[in-house]
């Protein structure tokens, strides 16, 4: 979890941190690994344990945020990156696989799907031709696949939704948002399913399943919640009884999720904190709740 606070419990005199903190599945202890400073542009911190790092974007010269590394054995802190701009998500993979992200590069404006390789320390981007407009808005890893899902869209086609919705004075409707498999080893891409005017907020994976988190036009934004068969492109649309946009998590045995939202329905901000969701006894039982700091994001990860 990342967790944003002032060190001084009360103004920005001394900057601001992220605390970033653990939550163990089965023993339900909560840990406070360390302390990383908040510079970036949004605050965006990941655990690998395999690898005993914090990997987190922070800003560089006021020129933009890069990929760093703090190592929880020796307290070093390292920049892994110089080409990005900013960053919007960090997803690692198996110990010996890469970090993926979600980031922008120096002089762009297209949120691309990257890989950044630990040991060779190079960045492999997705869709990086030429002219290719391919924006990436949320990533999730399957471990039981080794494989990447990512939600794009055409950037044209948004700012072209964007104009109309301008020129007519009417909420914008999200271009069409496409699901697509990704071989964190070759490559390869496959398109599971594509979403009519419909945008995917949040994603995540467990066996042969996606859950999908997805606002559009005709409820107002109010998220919607959706399974998707992974081999088939089959998509169910399933009641919650949450109220969460992005950060949802299928849980690995597949029963319930994890999300940070409130735990209401009508309030966002109602008990705001991080909770799991029993589909079976249709209760929530809170993980973390936010008290004195900003829960930013969390991430659900498999040892």
């Amino acid at each position: 979890m990342t967790y944003t606070e002032y060190v001084n419990g009360k103004n920005a005199y001394q900057g601001m941190v992220m605390r970033v903190m653990t939550y163990d599945l089965s023993s339900k202890k909560i840990t406070k690994l360390a302390d990383v400073p908040y510079t970036s542009q949004y605050p965006l911190s990941v655990v690998s344990l395999p690898d005993h790092k914090i990997y987190y974007s922070a800003d560089v010269g006021d020129k933009g945020d890069q990929l760093f590394s703090y190592d929880l054995t020796t307290k070093k802190t390292e920049q892994l990156t110089d080409n990005l701009f900013a960053i919007n998500r960090i997803v690692p993979t198996t110990p010996d696989g890469p970090l993926v992200l979600v980031a922008v590069k120096k002089g762009e404006r297209i949120l691309k799907t990257m890989f950044y390789n630990k040991a060779t320390r190079t960045m492999q981007i997705m869709h990086d031709e030429n002219q290719d407009d391919t924006t990436t808005w949320s990533i999730t890893y399957n471990p039981d696949k080794k494989t990447i899902y990512s939600s794009q869209y055409s950037d044209k086609e948004h700012e072209k939704q964007r104009v109309i919705s301008n020129r007519t004075q009417t909420i914008m409707a999200p271009p069409d948002n496409k699901v697509t498999e990704i071989n964190s080893v070759t490559k390869q891409e496959r398109s599971i399913i594509t979403l009519r005017k419909e945008k995917i907020s949040s994603m995540s994976s467990s066996n042969d399943k996606l859950l999908l988190v997805t606002t559009n036009l005709t409820n107002h934004s109010k998220p919607e919640y959706s399974l998707v068969d992974i081999a088939t492109g089959k998509r169910t649309k399933i009641k919650l009884p949450i109220l969460t946009r992005q950060f949802v998590y299928m849980s690995p045995d597949g029963k319930g999720v994890y999300y940070l939202g409130s735990a209401s329905e009508k309030n966002e901000e109602e008990g705001r904190g991080v909770y799991y969701y029993d589909f079976t006894s249709k209760i929530q039982t809170p993980i973390f709740i936010q008290e004195e700091g900003f829960i930013n994001n969390f991430m659900l990860l498999n040892k």
